[in-house]
């Protein structure tokens, strides 16, 4: 490969004429100033210009995925407590609008469903409790017998999952004032001497005790639910004739305690589920679903754990009341 070249090359007046003449068998002399040409014309033109497009491309997938983001978020908040909740609809990206506006009509839909099905619960509790209540004034007047006790005792249990539909679905739809000041002394009280006949019968003892300063705003209908609920459970778990216990206070709280096996780790984490049993041949209704229910409906919480010696102890605990004892007096 033989390259020349002729350069004229003014030197005062005179001008000169530079030749050049350049022999090879590869092309190893041309190889720098391609690189040189291509870092100067090229690498460094575009490296500013990668960098801008770059920051462009992230800023505009930040832009267009928020949306997205904000409706995750949405999303992984929702409440199945509380259907009337929305996502956001964004005004753009269209895709994204498009989207949040195919959930939310989604959402709608399973509204209206979840309150047919609760309407529905309801009414059907209140159109059994007539034919229950017949049934069981024609039973008494049956002459006595171990197959009319043992009709009354299915009735009574027939008359109690009524009863808690009836509860969950209030409690599910809010259906009832937590505004009132109430003393979970007073209704503590009430439930044990309504349950003393229960526990008279099955000899066991059953007490109260009051620790002072439990007065919250409620709903003492739905308190006295919990309250019987739970020593239900006691009755139903706890074995022969242990005691079981009762109290309220100190402060916003109730619990009872039974004397029975206690509760694995395995079933306290799924004890409070509606319609949870261990044991599926079973049938106590809605169990300890509904007190968590109702609990919730006061803005509470409940608990268990398992005492030092034996047994279970249930606690709820409700909000702090503004009112004291002595505002509930006046």
């Amino acid at each position: 490969m033989r390259i020349s070249g002729v350069r004229r090359i003014e030197r005062g007046d005179l001008p000169q004429w530079l030749w050049m003449e350049l022999e090879t068998d590869s092309i190893r002399p041309y190889v720098p100033v391609i690189l040189n040409e291509l870092l100067t014309h090229v690498a460094l033109p575009l490296i500013p210009l990668l960098g801008l497009m770059l920051t462009f491309n992230v800023l505009a997938a930040r832009r267009v995925l928020q949306p997205l983001h904000q409706a995750e978020r949405e999303i992984e908040s929702l409440d199945p407590e509380k259907m009337t909740m929305r996502l956001t609809e964004p005004l753009a990206p269209r895709e994204v609008n498009a989207l949040v506006n195919t959930v939310n009509r989604a959402l709608q839909r399973l509204e209206k469903t979840m309150v047919t099905l609760r309407s529905f619960t309801s009414n059907a509790a209140h159109e059994l409790r007539t034919p229950l209540s017949i049934l069981q004034l024609a039973l008494e007047r049956l002459p006595k017998s171990d197959l009319r006790s043992e009709l009354q005792l299915d009735v009574s249990q027939i008359n109690r999952l009524v009863g808690q539909m009836l509860d969950l679905t209030r409690a599910d739809a809010m259906d009832f004032d937590t505004g009132a000041i109430v003393d979970l002394a007073d209704i503590g009280r009430n439930v044990v001497s309504d349950m003393t006949p229960k526990a008279y019968s099955a000899n066991r003892e059953l007490r109260f005790e009051d620790h002072g300063s439990a007065i919250i705003s409620g709903h003492a209908e739905a308190i006295y639910r919990i309250y019987r609920n739970l020593i239900d459970n006691a009755f139903l778990h706890a074995p022969g004739e242990t005691p079981i216990e009762v109290f309220a206070g100190p402060g916003p709280q109730i619990g009872v305690r039974d004397y029975g096996p206690g509760i694995s780790e395995a079933d306290a984490s799924k004890i409070f589920e509606p319609f949870w049993r261990k044991d599926r041949r079973r049938n106590d209704g809605a169990g300890l679903g509904i007190v968590r229910r109702l609990a919730e409906a006061h803005r509470g919480t409940v608990s268990v754990k398992n005492t030092y010696d034996s047994g279970a102890l249930f606690t709820v605990h409700f909000q702090e009341s503004m009112f004291a004892s002595g505002d509930l007096q006046e």
